[in-house]
């Protein structure tokens, strides 16, 4: 037998086996660690094959195929592969893996893979299942659920839900937002989904402040619009949890509701009818004071309460009113004795506190501010209320960061907070005013201050703070026309609020003087042409218009004096730094917890 045909044989067998060589493992990712795919396990969701390929020559791709259909190519390491079973119905499905090298060879694997995503079970019971992840913080699993939901129900709103609050926790903001949409589209009150747009808005302003960007008008109409949509939509809530309540005047949850919803005329309305025969019943008297306190309205609460200690019973709250309607009216030593009785009352009570904490801003006491504020952070379950009196001690101190951190605290925890929007403006202004400010950088503040003073005012439509906190930034800006428009209707929306008054009457000022000089330019340019009928025109409207302002101005400052009269009685017309720092301490409103958590 010749020897060639057997050397050609074996050679061939060689090569045969050479190719042989070439094979693929395939691994089903669990977490960090990779398990050899045997066949029959059962797969949820998106899951994630590695490929293996175990040969020595370059790999050209390697493939997989749900059942004959060719899914995915790869043509490089690592070779990945994600099965979303979602798209697949529950039941056994033939996954193959064939992989080629650049020699012409090949190999595959063919697995059956079972998929178990117990669509079965019903939408509600992944909805379940989602929201238990979403508590321990598993997100991605969460989602899993909740798409799983959705194959079950694709009307499910539970799912939608359940998605968008993952989305949510994992920063997808956009996604989630579609998903709180799409529940709206179907039921435009789902409070869930409104919830979880009033968190997203509230997030885009916070994170807008972060980012780096040349245009800073950008960042603030951002913010402004962010923090506005969540203040309106928080308060819709509340609107209509106060309009599907009886008015029932001696219904403690009817009052509570509307002071919720900040409607605080419409207690007076119900409760000063219903006062008189009801002076037993502290609660709705110390609603009653605190509505009136909220208007401005401090006589009124001053008598309602000195009638309550005549006909009635004082309770812890109830001093705490009396602390701060005393302060308001300049007499200290009646707050610190009415502050020292509720401290016998009820040394924890949240309404003690706050109200101690107030009186610390509107004295200027940064200490005893923080004492207050150091306090309230300690209690178990921290309110908003706490937040913001911490926002204003850091302000104070200059401590920059921390008062925004807790300024995005208060805002988190109530996105309607109109006082901590109020102290926000407050603080964009002082920072606006530090020296050697490059002009730019006091514009942005100007500018936030004002889209913080916005905000509150969609919180509380009738805020004569918020008003004329826009109003004196506007001076600042030396905007006086916009400065005099919102002063004005700072004293319309709150005509007992002396700081209202006090900034209209300087904006007035500031206007006239802007008309003094246009003025002197008119005059002086129809001194060197006389016959010039534009000049005479312009001449005869403004001798026509300054006796105007000049009586307005005096008699704004006439009724902040009454108003105020221990703070403001015999001061000469203010200037803008005189208002603002009025506006800013002593000419607060009163900040304290309302009744129904006092």
């Amino acid at each position: 037998m010749s020897v060639l045909p057997l050397l050609t044989a074996f050679l061939a067998l060689q090569g045969g086996a050479a190719k042989s060589k070439f094979s693929i493992d395939v691994f089903l990712q669990q977490g960090k660690n990779q398990v050899a795919v045997k066949g029959g396990e059962s797969v949820t969701g998106e899951v994630t094959f590695v490929v293996k390929p175990v040969t020595t020559n370059p790999i050209q791709a390697i493939e997989l195929y749900v059942g004959d259909d060719l899914r995915e190519t790869d043509g490089s390491t690592p070779y990945e592969f994600k099965l979303d079973s979602l798209a697949e119905e529950d039941g056994p499905i033939k996954l193959r893996f064939k992989g080629f090298t650049s020699e012409g060879e090949n190999a595959e694997k063919v697995f059956t893979v079972n998929v178990d995503n117990g669509v079965s079970l019903g939408a509600d019971a992944h909805v379940a299942k989602g929201n238990a992840y979403i508590a321990e913080s598993k997100f991605d699993e969460a989602i899993t659920e909740g798409r799983i939901a959705l194959k079950a129900d694709k009307d499910s709103k539970g799912a939608r839900l359940l998605l968008g609050r993952a989305q949510f926790a994992k920063g997808a903001y956009d996604k989630a937002q579609k998903y709180a949409e799409d529940v709206l589209e179907v039921d435009k009150k789902n409070r869930d989904a409104r919830e979880l747009l009033i968190s997203l808005n509230v997030q885009r302003a916070f994170s807008a402040t972060s980012k780096a960007t040349s245009d800073r008008r950008e960042v603030v109409d951002t913010i402004k619009k962010s923090l506005m949509s969540a203040a309106k939509m928080r308060s819709a809530i509340r609107d209509e949890d106060l309009e599907g309540m009886k008015r029932d005047a001696t219904s403690v949850e009817f009052l509570d509701a509307a002071i919720k919803a900040r409607r605080y005329s419409l207690v007076v309305d119900v409760l000063e009818k219903e006062i008189p025969n009801q002076y037993k019943r502290t609660d709705l008297v110390n609603r009653l004071a605190f509505s009136y306190l909220m208007l401005s309205r401090v006589q009124q609460a001053d008598a309602l309460l000195k009638n309550l200690k005549k006909f009635g019973e004082y309770d812890a709250y109830s001093f705490a009113l009396l602390a701060i309607d005393q302060a308001e009216l300049g007499d200290d030593t009646g707050s610190d004795d009415a502050i020292k009785e509720a401290i016998l009352n009820s040394p924890d009570s949240l309404g003690v506190k706050t109200a101690q904490a107030y009186i610390a801003i509107k004295r200027d006491r940064t200490k005893a501010l923080g004492d207050a504020a150091t306090s309230l952070l300690r209690d178990t379950e921290v309110r908003s209320e706490a937040f913001y009196f911490a926002a204003a001690l850091a302000n104070k101190q200059n401590q920059i960061n921390k008062g925004r951190s807790n300024f995005e605290k208060a805002i988190k925890a109530d996105a309607a907070d109109h006082d901590m929007y109020i102290e926000q403006g407050n603080e964009a202004i002082s920072l606006a005013l530090t020296p050697n400010l490059a002009a730019a950088d006091k514009d942005y503040q100007f500018e936030f201050a004002k889209a913080m003073y916005a905000t509150a005012l969609e919180c509380r439509p009738s805020s004569g703070q918020a008003l004329a906190g826009i109003g004196i930034a506007s001076l600042y800006q030396k905007k006086f026309d916009d400065a005099v428009k919102f002063t004005e209707a700072a004293t319309k929306a709150s005509p007992n609020y002396p700081a209202g008054f006090y900034a209209f009457a300087a904006a007035l000022a500031a206007k006239d003087g802007e008309l003094a000089k246009t003025y002197t330019a008119v005059v002086n340019a129809q001194t060197k042409d006389p016959g010039n009928d534009v000049y005479r025109t312009q001449r005869a409207a403004i001798e026509a218009l300054r006796p105007t302002l000049l009586k307005n101005r005096t008699n704004a400052m006439l009724r902040a004096e009454g108003l105020d009269a221990r703070n403001l009685r015999g001061r000469s017309m203010p200037t803008t730094d005189n208002v603002f720092k009025y506006f800013n301490t002593t000419g607060r409103t009163p900040v304290i917890s309302t009744p129904s958590r006092g």
